[in-house]
């Protein structure tokens, strides 16, 4: 899978390269009102001068499966022939599947997302352009849906999106919040890459770019944003999405869907909730309870790694840098003051055991209960 990367670029430039696919007609996946406030809006109208296009915005945040069923129809009888999507990770999902099924018309689309039916055609041109720092979906080729109350993740290199345009212009009206959520989201992508069951030198080599630069400048677009502190996290966006497209996620991220789908907290900061944890925890790993085929010192290594890019000498105290990180923008990790309680119910029995099956160390319904209850 090979993509181009186009940093930093005008709207003429934007306008140059929907040229060389020579479109008829231009299907723009936006989000709702953050594309006016984001400048995406404007943004994309100059480059699109007077190019025909159909924009579709009509999708949730977490973006449900009858979302994209209705966009595909209506990308289908559009006629266009090349897809830009411009917004958050939802709007990067989103289109990725749009082309997915519009292009595998022959098999149940429902069953591309559940894993029972396969996707053999690559459908049309996609360029993803982010306007939030931190999904990486627009470096990977994986796409998040919902179907009823499960979450369920499509992957696919036809999916992978040719183009990734990165412009930080376009991140400056995003909230402190939702800048934290989205830095959090990298952030753990980007660790939870490292130590992956899957990661290697290449994913580790992205994921490690990644921490050096949201270290630096997360705190600052967050409290006292400029320019070049959100082209930091947003490259680094991109690079945890390079790492994870190649090694997957593990357990923190297993863990989130449920805070998210039972109790409405944002994705990225859903995932941070319990990364602490499972950074000291991976770091506990035994023969007896080992994921990882390359062995329990080479695990143990891999968290003291990070845990030197902290400053830490210790896996409590590296869980301890990332719980003093998140107070220094006002992100809270705890779950009684977050009002998160019933951990069997809603979040030990909802967990995404796929992901689990990519932490380096096993854990047990038991073990997570007692690592939510240790917060």
């Amino acid at each position: 899978m090979t993509q181009r990367l186009l940093e930093n670029i005008t709207s003429e430039d934007l306008k140059n390269l929907m040229s060389e696919y020579s479109a008829r007609k231009i299907f723009l996946v936006t989000g709702k009102a953050s594309y006016k406030r984001s400048g995406a809006k404007d943004f994309m109208e100059s480059s699109l001068g007077n190019s025909e296009y159909l924009r579709f915005s009509e999708f949730e945040e977490n973006p449900k499966y009858e979302d994209v069923v209705r966009g595909t129809k209506i990308f289908t009888d559009s006629g266009c022939d090349l897809i830009v999507a411009i917004g958050g990770g939802s709007a990067m999902d989103t289109a990725k599947l749009i082309s997915a099924f519009a292009a595998n018309t022959e098999v149940d689309s429902l069953g591309i997302v559940k894993g029972t039916e396969l996707i053999s055609k690559k459908g049309r041109p996609l360029i993803a352009i982010p306007t939030t720092a931190g999904t990486g979906s627009e470096a990977t080729h994986f796409a998040v849906v919902y179907h009823g109350q499960r979450k369920y993740s499509v992957a696919h290199e036809y999916i992978f999106p040719e183009v990734a345009v990165l412009n930080p212009a376009l991140t400056m009206s995003q909230p402190k919040y939702l800048t934290a959520c989205s830095g959090f989201d990298a952030l753990s992508q980007a660790m939870e890459s490292f130590w992956s069951v899957n990661s290697n030198k290449e994913s580790q080599k992205h994921a490690k770019e990644a921490i050096a630069l949201l270290l630096e400048s997360l705190p600052k677009a967050v409290n006292a944003p400029d320019e070049k502190s959100r082209e930091m996290v947003m490259k680094s966006a991109y690079l945890a999405g390079k790492a994870i497209n190649i090694s997957k996620t593990t357990a923190a991220h297993a863990v989130s869907y449920a805070f998210t789908t039972f109790y409405s907290v944002p994705h990225g900061h859903a995932v941070f909730l319990t990364l602490p944890e499972f950074l000291e925890y991976n770091h506990g790993v035994s023969k007896e309870d080992l994921n990882d085929p390359r062995g329990v010192e080479y695990v143990k290594n891999a968290i003291e790694d990070l845990c030197k890019m902290f400053g830490a000498n210790s896996a409590s105290e590296g869980k301890e840098f990332l719980r003093d990180f998140a107070s220094s923008i006002d992100v809270e990790l705890s779950l009684e003051k977050l009002n998160i309680s019933n951990y069997e119910s809603k979040i030990v029995d909802n967990v995404n055991m796929e992901r689990l099956g990519n932490n380096p160390r096993k854990i047990s319904k038991e073990g997570l209960l007692a690592l939510l209850k240790s917060k």
